[in-house]
């Protein structure tokens, strides 16, 4: 019996220690290529400024994708800052403007919830079904891809931005600059 506590105590320990230091970024990684996770992860915080977002960089072919897009960011600077109710809205007026059926679908499934963890997992196919809209979308500009490896129990996923910041909407001030840019949208 001591021996199965004792070994449990390991395994809770290691996997601390494993959450703790995963978003970490080394003194020594100056190199943005080179650093895995660029952001230093900021545990505890409970009280942080609202997130404002970040300004469009880009410019897209069409008006329709535009409005879509700046929709998308509104729900996930909302879930940045863990604001259920205007993650709620936010996505009601997404899934009012929008025609393609997926990301309808997603939206209407945030816009249905109270639960930020809840809105979390659908905000999560909403990216999914956003990637084939943006794709060759734009006009101008970048949308950076970004991905978080303690995401949904560290399965990791991924969210669009406007900027290189991390700013991680599926933790929110519990662990906010956790994740990396892992693609460029031109």
């Amino acid at each position: 019996m001591k021996k199965k506590v004792r070994n449990l105590m390991l395994l809770s320990l290691l996997a601390g220690t494993i959450a703790m230091t995963s978003c970490k970024n080394s003194e020594g990684d100056k190199d943005e290529a080179s650093a895995p996770m660029q952001n230093e992860m900021h545990q505890g915080e409970d009280k942080m400024e609202p997130y404002k977002g970040e300004e469009l960089q880009a410019e897209f072919k069409e008006e329709g994708t535009a409005k879509m897009y700046k929709q998308y960011i509104a729900i996930k600077d909302a879930l940045v800052n863990t604001d259920a109710e205007a993650t709620k809205k936010e996505a009601a007026d997404l899934a009012k403007d929008e025609t393609s059926g997926e990301i309808v679908a997603a939206a209407e499934k945030i816009a249905a919830s109270d639960n930020v963890n809840k809105q979390r997992e659908a905000f999560s196919e909403l990216t999914k079904a956003m990637e084939t809209e943006l794709e060759a979308a734009l006009a101008s500009g970048e949308i950076y891809k970004q991905y978080c490896p303690m995401a949904f129990e560290g399965q990791g996923d991924y969210w669009f931005s406007n900027s290189k910041d991390i700013y991680n909407p599926y933790f929110g001030n519990k662990m906010l600059n956790c994740g990396r840019v892992d693609a460029t949208i031109k």
